[in-house]
């Protein structure tokens, strides 16, 4: 296993993430350390930073270095925030930590930062075309593009930061509007916004967004606390707006178990997100937790250019998750049988398409409660793929998988935890999930030497009986014991007596 360490030097914050990555391109944080730093601070009086900040930032990278050091992690990607560019003495700052440390912070310019950030979204979301939003503390960017190219993208000079400047003399409700007005005269320049095609979709990156995103389950009462590929609806917004818009900043300088951005701050956030809401986002925006960071990571680590991109989203997550987690060695198997159990089977369960990608999840994971240890492994199944980092799934889909996985004995479905996911499923999906689970159950069990034994499966339908007739390799004599053994789950499911030859 190698690893990757990477030094992120924010304005506010200086980051240190370790990754873990395999030859074949797999990989995941092992560990993340941030020191707060306002490495900027006091720069808007004469454009340099200051002696302190500079010793200081230098102290925490010596720190962080011994952390990488300690390690014996050779390969590094240091990387500065684009802002730090406009320090008149970025070049000397840049010199001495260099010197000092061995470090040497590439800063990145608004395009590099642009093309980082769509590829983070690439590498994490199953979409086609789409606008990203990041609202940061002196620039707010957008980025139309449709499936690997950017068509359009801005860096609007203005943030938080540099916005609340202009209005933190007047009060709360007053600055969010005052706002909303200076942000509107810009973004109606942009004519490619005003011609966006129906099946765009609209992704916010940063801290504001993750922030509304919370918010937004608190105000909803969201069964899952998951913040990545959450969608904040319009709705669901205009409820945020007008609580912070309310806000007393008196009684409250954060939004506490929110976010660490101060609540003034996040109001000027959410003044400029609503610009894009009433502008040009159509149904709602989806949170990535992604920034430029994995985008830099993941073009690193994965080599993947324009001749050979990275289609599946939710494959490469599903095979990075056992990489790193093998509870399951027969994944791909496992999905393989299944996917021949489900087509086979179709005539009984009349499953529309969509539940496909549920199959692949609830297949790739139903070993994952193993995490946990062995004992009730399936219906800890639930929780662990609830909160292990899917990319490329909806969280319907992920909680369908979650229910499937951990109801692999039809009887352990568990009616009184699926009342608290209403919003995300319905009656109709109880019997889904259990027809998924029974098949999942059986594919499994087809699996059980990992022997690859099971190549094909045919099925026939004589009156209450249904014989599926399996083709082989090589002697399968266990698996097709081990398989026989859902018969009774198969009976309550699908009304049928199961034979399998």
């Amino acid at each position: 296993m190698n690893k990757l360490a990477v030094f992120q030097l924010d304005i506010n914050d200086i980051k240190l993430t370790i990754y873990k990555y395999t030859p074949n391109g797999f990989f995941t944080i092992d560990e993340q350390i941030v020191e707060p730093i306002k490495l900027t601070q006091d720069m808007s009086r004469d454009g340099y930073i200051k002696p302190s900040r500079i010793q200081e930032t230098i102290a925490i990278l010596k720190n962080f270095r011994k952390i990488v050091d300690g390690q014996k992690i050779e390969t590094h990607i240091c990387y500065a925030d684009p802002i730090i560019a406009t320090a008149r003495n970025q070049i000397a700052f840049l010199d001495e930590v260099y010197k000092t440390v061995s470090l040497y912070f590439k800063v990145l310019s608004y395009d590099e930062q642009i093309q980082a950030l769509h590829s983070a979204v690439l590498y994490s979301f199953s979409m086609t075309r789409g606008v990203v939003i990041n609202i940061a503390d002196y620039t707010t960017q957008i980025i139309k593009f449709n499936r690997r190219i950017i068509n359009n993208s801005v860096t609007l000079p203005f943030g938080m930061v540099n916005l609340l400047e202009q209005v933190e003399k007047l009060p709360m409700d007053k600055r969010m509007d005052k706002i909303e007005e200076l942000v509107t005269k810009e973004v109606k320049k942009l004519d490619w916004l005003k011609s966006l095609d129906e099946e765009s979709e609209f992704i916010g990156v940063g801290e504001v967004f993750e922030a509304l995103g919370k918010l937004s389950r608190k105000s909803t009462h969201y069964p899952l606390d998951v913040a990545h590929n959450y969608e904040i609806t319009t709705d669901s917004f205009k409820n945020v707006y007008n609580l912070i818009h309310a806000l007393d900043l008196d009684k409250a300088k954060k939004l506490k178990g929110v976010s660490d951005l101060r609540a003034d701050l996040l109001a000027i956030g959410i003044a400029i997100s609503k610009v894009m809401f009433n502008e040009f986002v159509r149904h709602g925006v989806k949170v990535s937790t992604n920034s430029e960071m994995y985008g830099i990571v993941a073009k690193s680590l994965l080599g993947q250019t324009g001749e050979k991109p990275l289609l599946d989203i939710l494959g490469y997550s599903l095979s990075s998750i056992n990489e790193f987690y093998p509870t399951n060695v027969n994944a791909d198997s496992n999905y393989a049988v299944a996917v021949i159990l489900y087509k086979q089977l179709k005539v009984l369960h009349r499953l529309t398409r969509p539940y496909v990608k549920v199959l692949r999840i609830a297949a790739s994971l139903c070993m994952a409660g193993k995490r946990i240890g062995y004992e009730n492994y399936i219906k800890n199944n639930f929780p662990v793929i609830l909160n292990c980092g899917i990319y490329g799934a909806t969280h319907r889909e992920i909680v369908l998988a979650a229910f499937v996985a951990a109801s692999q004995k039809v009887d352990d479905f568990s009616l009184s935890e699926w009342v608290r996911y209403k919003d995300l499923v319905n009656e109709e999906d109880i019997d889904a999930v259990k027809k998924l689970a029974v098949i999942i159950k059986m594919a499994t069990m087809l699996n059980v030497t990992n022997a690859n034994s099971v190549k094909d499966i045919s099925c026939d339908i004589l009156g209450d009986t249904v014989i599926l007739k399996t083709e082989v390799e090589r002697d399968a004599t266990l698996e097709i014991s081990q398989a026989m053994s859902c018969a009774s789950d198969f009976r309550k499911v699908f009304g049928k007596n199961l034979q399998i030859l």
